[in-house]
């Protein structure tokens, strides 16, 4: 848990992926992403938090913000749930775009290729500018509203991955919540039940590397604990 050692592994992983896709993959695949759902199914929203190309653009975002210093702005529940309908209108409208137009958006797997495109009108680099600024104050944005993201987010309830919380042992800290990239207030508020399952929730384990106290946090896999909180070493 030392030194943020599961942030450096998850960079480490959705930097190999990128560079999978960079070099791998031309355009859109349906194949690849009937896998991603797959596994989605099997591991809940991993996907997002260690695979996903634009995340891996929005950890960079992050990495600057953080290297000049700079804070970073939480979703008030408020803001979170005028967001809500619009992730599912963004789903609507990208099944279909899918479905009725046949539109393949690549920016899923090559957002460098996307944002390179000679095809981009004005507003389509407009509306990328803003949600860079909103990803660079607001860790993983573009996450709370993905079409792709929601999707994988009614997986998380039926998947074998889950975190689990010992509420009994919490000493309400709050550093779960304050280093959710999700803005998930749950995870701080929730104590009476062993799993937590939330649509959003990425799996990116920040609330169990934050987690001062041993066991309260955990990552477990069709019930085998994968990854635990520790209590920090002074």
């Amino acid at each position: 848990m030392k030194n943020n050692k599961i942030t450096l592994s998850r960079f480490l992983c959705l930097l190999i992926a990128a560079l999978f896709f960079i070099f791998w993959i031309k355009g859109f695949s349906i194949v690849l992403l009937l896998v991603s759902l797959a596994f989605t199914l099997l591991f809940g929203r991993l996907w997002c938090g260690y695979i996903c190309p634009l995340g891996f653009y929005q950890e960079l975002l992050s990495r600057i913000r953080k290297r000049f210093r700079l804070p970073s702005i939480h979703l008030s529940p408020k803001t979170k749930g005028i967001l809500k309908p619009i992730k599912y209108l963004v789903l609507a409208g990208f099944i279909a775009n899918a479905v009725v137009l046949g539109v393949r958006p690549i920016i899923y797997l090559r957002p460098d290729l996307a944002i390179a495109s000679p095809n981009l009108k004005i507003w389509d680099i407009v509306l990328m500018g803003i949600i860079t600024g909103f990803c660079f104050f607001n860790e993983r944005f573009f996450c709370k509203i993905c079409p792709l993201g929601t999707l994988r987010g009614f997986a998380n309830k039926i998947s074998m991955g889950k975190i689990k919380k010992k509420g009994s042992a919490c000493t309400h800290c709050r550093a779960c919540y304050e280093n959710c990239p999700m803005d998930i207030k749950e995870i701080f508020d929730d104590r009476s039940k062993t799993n937590f399952v939330h649509a959003d929730c990425i799996y990116c384990m920040k609330c169990i590397e934050a987690c001062p106290e041993p066991d309260v946090l955990s990552y477990t896999v069709a019930g085998k604990k994968l990854l635990s909180s520790k209590r920090k070493i002074k």
